[in-house]
């Protein structure tokens, strides 16, 4: 939001009166006071084919998912349905959602708290495909832990692949600078990334990564399908003297073809063994 007309003024919409976040979580829990309304918080606004949706956190805590629509932006709005209930096992007191479109499919954004570690304020991302109904509405989306099993398209593995791209990853994580991008970091020994449906059509004969590191460095031993699937080749990442140093490291593959799942599993000693930052077959 830039700005709103003043000459509407600011119209509240009634509700439990809040006086701080925490307060109103034990309101919640402790109480089944009326409300005016089911919106809380968090909206998700877009407009298809000629509807404007709004989906939000809805009905205090815990919060579900619900939706309203109107004809134009401003309203008035009507209200739908709930898109999600609240998740009770795995879920978090909290859950905000968003709906985008991808090379014409429809995929629901939420979170929850089920991994390792995991609850009210350390939550994970979500999605799951669903088709809209006939009428436009959304049906009632149920959590999985599959989430996304097609894809939409094949990954090219002869083109390069920021190494961020990831269907699945244990122990890894994301940073960035304005030089490099999104890279991979915190690499320890043992951890490794899922990439789904990649093509490699009649096969390759090497791969190569952009790495870097300021330890002993480690490997990139390459999978299909499996962590203990069809194995490809190892490529060794060599110390070069710095975490954004980044170098070419290089390896013979094993040729197989069509498409496979590829894994990344990361070996080496003790601590952070590299930076990954892309990666290449030919």
């Amino acid at each position: 939001m830039m700005s709103y007309d003043a000459s509407f003024g600011i119209q509240p919409i009634p509700a439990d009166k809040k006086d701080g976040f925490v307060s109103e979580i034990k309101k919640a829990i402790n109480s089944t006071g009326k409300r005016y309304t089911t919106y809380e918080e968090g909206p998700w606004f877009y407009k298809r084919n000629g509807l404007y949706y709004m989906v939000y956190s809805a009905g205090g805590v815990p919060e579900h998912i619900a939706y309203s629509t109107s004809t134009g932006p401003t309203g008035p709005w009507i209200y739908r349905d709930t898109i999600m209930s609240v998740i009770k096992a795995g879920g978090a007191f909290t859950n905000h959602s968003g709906i985008i479109n991808f090379k014409g499919h429809s995929y629901f954004f939420y979170h929850n708290g089920a991994l390792s570690g995991g609850g009210g304020f350390d939550r994970s991302i979500c999605v799951e495909p669903f088709n809209y109904n006939p009428d436009g509405t959304i049906p009632r989306i149920i959590p999985t832990k599959a989430g996304v099993i097609k894809s939409v398209a094949h990954l090219n593995p002869y083109i390069r692949q920021a190494a961020s791209t990831i269907a699945w990853e244990v122990g890894v994580k994301t940073s960035s600078n304005k030089n490099t991008g999104v890279y991979v970091t915190n690499i320890h020994n043992g951890d490794y990334i899922k990439v789904r449906s990649v093509d490699f059509a009649k096969g390759a004969k090497s791969f190569d990564a952009s790495v870097a590191s300021a330890s002993d460095g480690g490997n990139i031993e390459i999978y299909l399908d499996s962590l203990s699937g069809t194995f490809l080749g190892v490529c060794p990442v060599k110390n070069n003297n710095g975490w954004q140093n980044w170098t070419i490291q290089s390896c013979k593959v094993k040729k197989e073809k069509g498409i496979h799942d590829l894994y990344f599993v990361f070996k080496g000693g003790q601590g952070s063994l590299f930076n990954f930052n892309w990666w290449k077959f030919k």
